[in-house]
């Protein structure tokens, strides 16, 4: 690794490699691949960081220039290649650098020296010099009172000191500082904090993992002070990787294996509310995963399979191009409650590809009070995954590379359809998959003043005539609308039955324990249709702008299937919304509209469809 032009590789895929991510986990050739492609990319990353860099006489501030960080770079790349590849194939080393060039070109930061990121590099080179054997003196920054050198360690500092001194003579090295000198690898240094590396075997298949907790760099969404783990914290995270690792090799060898080719590090979260576990990962993060403590190890192995996908098709991408710009274009996605542009939408599908295949397989062995559960996920993502997957061969937006990758996907989900599912689960999941369309329409989609006000005054002509075909806009960002809070209380019942219990023992106290969730609801998944029903009336006549309780006005009402009501509500809520919304702006709000009988008047409006078909035209972004 010098100054010179260096040979990357093949950053291409052969077509059998393209076809095994398309159909299934990617064998091990197909992931070494990809590994090749992001090595790659990180290193054209890389060297845009480092022109960048010239051009900013404040780049290195106190710390040495940057071309003598990556000379030592170079020096340990010489000495040791594997573990200077090693290091910058971590994960947290693609956010930095891509935090750092967006900083350099647009994002001038007064609050944060541009040291402070850019000396990353220079704990970059010291760590591959320290484990290639080298002897050498640099300063890397103190950020939050961590000193962190990349796979090898870190040191705790005082937050006041903001430089130290990396100095390795003859395989010892020191951290030296005005306040303290830190020994690498010292075992009885309470500053001294060494990887914290999970290593667990199933079947003689092997996941290696860090936990990263003290580098700053480890959080796709920014720099983030360290959060360190407690002894107690590092032994429930390997129970958790053990027991979630077990379930993979089991269920999906081939899979697993392909999930311990791309996964490297893992950075905890605290633990979230139940069933709604936090996870994330990024294309400039080949192999990292963010993610809060899950709730059991059938949760964590479903999102290691979640984020896995995500990193295979962010790493295709790469390297092809599969869908064409979409501009303002958004489309319904139904595992995020904002419209997502289509190439989100590819992502998630894929990603749900990925857990619908799992719960195919795991709930024929899932132990037995589980199992219900299990049903339900699978027959909920196969549809919903399937009906997206039908959005996007339909779209008009793919390449050719993108038709051929979706339509794979479409023949493995359209043979899933005809896996038996308990009724229970299967109604389950319908009722959940309507819900959450209605809640998204109903948070999301903008009719026009003037069409809103029109229909309002329509409304109240009651004419039966009036025109509702009119055009939608979506907002980019809306605010969060909780849109799964009654498939949490679902899942409640699915999964922990007695807890459920307990929730419907206190209903006006459901909303502590489930974000967004009201009494009405609880009714509603506990089977009590004439309480949800007037429970949701009440809402209503306290807030006739709620989307929720339209929506849940419209679910007590799915076992009238000929009846326009769930038709407006489930269908269409955002036509009520806006009638709601003009006769606001009319003034009129003495008296809000009688919720039944304005649905009524609206389902008659629309013709009967089927309410879970999703456009594949998309809509313009507010």
């Amino acid at each position: 690794m010098s100054s010179d032009p260096v040979t990357l590789g093949p950053t291409y895929l052969d077509p059998e490699h393209f076809q095994a991510l398309a159909s299934g986990a990617g064998d091990g050739q197909t992931i070494a691949a990809l590994w090749r492609s992001e090595r790659s990319w990180r290193l054209i990353v890389l060297r845009a960081l480092l022109d960048g860099c010239a051009t900013r006489p404040d780049a290195a501030g106190p710390l040495a220039p940057v071309a003598d960080a990556w000379q030592l770079l170079a020096q340990a790349h010489g000495a040791d290649p594997a573990a200077t590849e090693d290091v910058l194939a971590q994960p947290q080393v693609g956010i930095w650098a891509a935090h750092t060039l967006r900083r350099l070109h647009d994002d001038p930061d007064p609050t944060v020296p541009l040291w402070l990121d850019v000396g990353y590099l220079h704990a970059l080179a010291a760590a591959s010099a320290v484990r290639a054997g080298l002897s050498f003196d640099v300063d890397i920054p103190v950020r939050d009172g961590a000193a962190v050198l990349p796979t090898v360690g870190a040191a705790s500092i005082p937050p006041t000191v903001p430089v130290v001194r990396v100095r390795a003579r003859a395989g010892q090295v020191d951290l030296v500082s005005t306040a303290r000198t830190v020994r690498c690898g010292a075992a009885d240094d309470p500053n001294w904090h060494p990887p914290i590396i999970v290593a667990v075997d199933s079947d003689g298949v092997e996941l290696r993992v860090e936990l990263h907790d003290r580098d700053v760099y480890r959080d796709l969404r920014g720099p983030s002070p360290p959060q360190p783990l407690s002894a107690s914290d590092v032994v429930r995270w390997r129970a958790l990787l053990a027991q979630a690792w077990g379930l993979l090799v089991s269920q999906q060898r081939g899979g697993a294996q392909a999930i311990a080719g791309i996964l490297r590090s893992v950075a905890p979260l605290p633990p979230r509310a139940r069933f709604r576990q936090l996870s994330a990962s990024g294309a400039e993060a080949f192999g990292g995963v963010l993610l809060s403590e899950p709730d059991d190890a059938a949760q964590l192995a479903v999102t290691l399979v979640h984020e896995s996908q995500h990193h295979k098709l962010g790493a295709l991408s790469h390297l092809l191009t599969l869908v064409e710009g979409g501009g303002d274009v958004r489309y319904y996605a139904p595992w995020r409650d904002d419209p997502r542009p289509l190439a989100g939408i590819l992502q998630g599908a894929y990603a749900f590809v990925g857990i619908t295949r799992f719960w195919r397989t795991y709930r024929h062995d899932a132990p037995l009070d589980e199992r219900a559960a299990a049903d339900f996920e699978f027959a909920l993502w196969r549809r919903q995954t399937l009906d997206v997957l039908r959005m996007m061969a339909a779209s008009g937006r793919l390449t050719g590379h993108g038709q051929r990758f979706v339509d794979t996907l479409h023949t493995e989900l359209k043979a899933y359809q005809e896996d038996p599912v308990p009724a229970v689960a299967l109604d389950a999941a319908g009722v959940v998959a309507v819900d959450h369309r209605a809640m998204w329409r109903g948070h999301n989609m903008s009719i026009q003043p003037a069409d809103r006000d029109a229909l309002a005054a329509a409304w109240e002509r009651r004419d039966p005539t009036a025109e509702t075909g009119f055009g939608r806009t979506v907002l980019a960002a809306p605010p969060e609308g909780l849109l799964d809070a009654r498939a949490v209380l679902r899942r409640y019942l699915l999964v922990d039955p007695a807890a459920f219990g307990r929730l419907c023992a206190a209903p006006d106290e459901v909303g502590a324990t489930v974000a967004g969730a009201t009494e009405a609801d609880l009714a509603l998944v506990a089977g009590d249709l004439p309480r949800a029903r007037a429970a949701y009336l009440d809402e209503l006549h306290e807030d006739a702008a709620s989307v929720h309780g339209w929506v849940g006005l419209g679910l007590t009402h799915l076992d009238r299937p000929a009846d326009p009501v769930p038709r407006a509500l489930l269908g269409y809520p955002e036509l009520v919304l806006a009638v709601v919304d003009g006769l606001r702006s009319r003034g009129d709000t003495t008296v809000g509209p009688d919720p039944i009988e304005l649905a009524t008047w609206v389902g008659r409006l629309i013709p009967d469809r089927d309410l879970d078909t999703v456009d594949p035209a998309g809509w313009l972004a507010a």
